[in-house]
């Protein structure tokens, strides 16, 4: 693809997402055709957020579950970008008013205490990197009309990340993130259950894929950054009025509402 034809999509989804109107598929009207392209469209949005003072926060993994990667035919994670708006305002209802059709879904949320850079990371690396650990839950959404078509739409739509609720920090050593299960409630009923193993085996593993595959000189993984790894639960619908917590096991508790 061309570099204004690449703009032309990142544009379109920019767009979507801060109207609320949802735009056609690159994958399916045929000019969206390969991974490096559909970042390249990711990385514009990404430099136009920084431009419009939403600065780089980290970033998330997605697709990091076996039945994620099953129902975007594909049989490796997917790399997203969080920045400063993604992170609302704890213990507020979230305006959801343009959101377009959201879902959500447990995460564990890594802040770094230095940087982690790759390639070459290893888990040792990742873990002396690691300064806490928080619960989280990943609002996620698409800017296609009838969602994203295939993995190649949800790489250039930034992974579908949308919006991250954050809990309290707890110790990374006082729990066994591969074990640790998770329990999704939604309006006070069990949506969905999961376990951190869901995550490549282990979150601390999708942590390391996320530092090994943040290989630019423009983006880096820097003190302070969060690096969110969600798929630990399936996702379920957030509609208006929703009250969503999720409980992880060694971790703590986090708890989203969507304003009606």
């Amino acid at each position: 693809m061309t570099s204004d034809a690449l703009q032309d999509i990142a544009a379109d989804l920019y767009g979507a997402h801060r109207s609320g109107k949802a735009v056609t598929s690159a994958v399916r009207n045929g000019s969206l055709s390969s991974r490096t392209d559909a970042y390249e469209i990711q990385w514009a949005q990404l430099r136009q957020r920084v431009l419009d003072h939403d600065p780089l926060r980290g970033f998330t993994a997605g697709l990091v579950s076996v039945p994620a990667q099953r129902n975007m035919d594909t049989s490796e994670p997917v790399l997203g970008h969080l920045t400063g708006s993604m992170f609302p305002p704890g213990h507020e209802p979230l305006d959801g008013g343009k959101f377009l059709c959201p879902r959500i879904e447990p995460a564990l949320a890594f802040v770094l205490g230095e940087p982690l850079r790759g390639p070459g990371v290893t888990v040792a690396d990742a873990l002396r990197a690691v300064d806490r650990v928080l619960p989280a839950l990943e609002i996620t959404d698409s800017g296609y009309e009838d969602g994203p078509a295939s993995v190649l739409d949800l790489i250039a739509d930034n992974a579908g990340c949308r919006s991250v609720v954050l809990g309290t920090p707890a110790a990374l050593s006082d729990v066994d993130l591969r074990l640790s299960g998770c329990v999704l409630h939604r309006n006070g009923e069990v949506a969905a259950t999961g376990a951190g193993g869901m995550a490549l085996g282990s979150p601390v593993n999708a942590l390391v894929w996320v530092a090994n595959a943040v290989c630019r000189e423009d983006f880096a993984l820097a003190a302070g950054h969060v690096v969110l790894v969600p798929c630990l639960a399936p996702a379920v619908a957030f509609e208006p009025g929703d009250t969503v917590t999720a409980s992880m096991a060694g971790v703590g508790t986090v708890t989203a509402v969507r304003a009606r």
